[in-house]
């Protein structure tokens, strides 16, 4: 009578296979490239390339790390298959134009910071209003890109859309 009764352990495992799960490196792309910006920033601070440098390679690692946690579930469907990263690499260099951009806009951020009011790029230990927008056009642009380039590569290897 009480045998066809699910039991608490069934439903969480069938909860679980019905999520998506996604590769943990999706969910630590900020702090990847917080490392990569602290590690090609700080030691090369008295360069005046060294902010173009960290932020343009930082964007690029953590759009990357974004991609591949949209769009596999595990690092075997990114090592697994070599067309599979052959295929990001090509998609990495029709976002040149894009990485292009991020990197003339880093060059020319702190010499705009001169012509802004006081008030909208303060110097100084706190993060300036400026500096405020720029993150967060730089991550909306870094997600929106690796949205797209997670869409595509869905699109092109659907055997990865199965196993999810």
């Amino acid at each position: 009578m009480f045998d066809s009764l699910p039991d608490a352990a069934d439903e969480a495992e069938s909860q679980i296979d019905g999520q998506k799960s996604s590769w943990w490196i999706g969910r630590w792309a900020h702090v990847i490239a917080m490392l990569i910006f602290s590690v090609l920033y700080f030691p090369f601070a008295n360069r005046t390339w060294s902010w173009q440098i960290a932020i343009t390679l930082s964007y690029i690692a953590f759009m990357l790390c974004c991609t591949c946690g949209l769009a596999f579930r595990d690092s075997d469907d990114f090592f697994g298959n070599l067309e599979v990263a052959q295929y990001m690499g090509d998609l990495l260099v029709r976002q040149i134009v894009v990485l292009a951009g991020i990197s003339v806009m880093t060059y020319a951020w702190h010499f705009l910071k001169r012509v802004l009011p006081d008030w909208f790029a303060q110097t100084g230990h706190k993060l300036s209003l400026w500096d405020m927008f720029g993150l967060v056009l730089a991550y909306v642009v870094a997600v929106r890109e690796a949205s797209w380039m997670a869409e595509n590569i869905k699109r092109r290897f659907p055997e990865l859309e199965e196993t999810l």
